[in-house]
């Protein structure tokens, strides 16, 4: 398993987790936590790199909900966006755990198949154990999607208030949302590809694939009011 680096500490590191003693992702230095993602380690991967993408795009939507506060014009908008604000508060305090959780659903994986498979009985014990890990493993993907869809849903209402000169800013925390929600599928995706119970892996991927799709939707109505300002 993966083992992760004190934040700030240089250089890479291997040996077993402990969580109790290492430092979270959210917590890393920027440059600790590239490293991170760039080691020949099964985590932090995808899964990790989607759910921090969804935390800048989160906080980059709150800046601009915070700019368009107060602003001349506004004023019937205010009680708007200040609901909005925040509820996306609370939707980012959720997002910051997710990268940590999606390790540590996947080293379970990794553990499962670490499993002694010399005698029937241990194949099939440890066979059971890898679905069990994998079906666990799509979790919390498909919490990130469903949070990245409560982002758009919050900021849906009050995309008309922002101004003209922050616009941008608001079609970029849109593009990395929709990156990582795109990340989040794949994830659900690749572990359902391995599960046995083909019925519980196609309802899976029907739901995310559904939830993806009004993602897609909320991002395409900011991407056109952004596209209206700017022409």
């Amino acid at each position: 398993m993966r083992s992760r680096r004190a934040a700030g500490n240089v250089g890479l590191a291997s040996g077993p987790r402990f969580a109790e003693t290492l430092a979270a992702m959210i917590d890393m230095s920027f440059r600790v936590l590239v490293d991170e993602l760039a080691a020949k380690t099964p985590t932090p991967g995808g899964g990790a790199a989607a759910a921090l993408t969804a935390c800048m795009g989160a906080a980059l939507v709150q800046m601009v909900l915070r700019f368009s506060r107060g602003r001349k014009g506004n004023e019937a908008r205010e009680a708007a966006l200040a609901g909005a604000e925040e509820l996306l508060q609370d939707h980012l305090q959720r997002l910051l755990p997710t990268a940590e959780r999606d390790c540590r659903s996947f080293d379970l994986v990794s553990a499962a198949y670490k499993m002694p498979k010399e005698t029937e009985a241990q194949q099939a014990i440890r066979q059971r154990a890898i679905e069990e890990a994998m079906v666990g493993a799509m979790v919390v993907p498909e919490e990130l999607l469903c949070m990245v869809r409560d982002v758009f849903r919050a900021v849906s209402g009050v995309v008309d208030a922002v101004p003209k000169n922050i616009i941008s800013d608001l079609a970029s925390g849109a593009a990395l949302l929709g990156a990582a929600a795109d990340g989040a599928l794949l994830n659900v995706r690749i572990n359902a590809a391995y599960l046995k119970n083909r019925d519980l892996a196609g309802k899976a991927v029907d739901r995310v694939r559904g939830v993806r799709q009004e993602i897609q939707a909320q991002q395409s109505a900011i991407t056109a009011a952004v596209e209206k300002l700017l022409a």
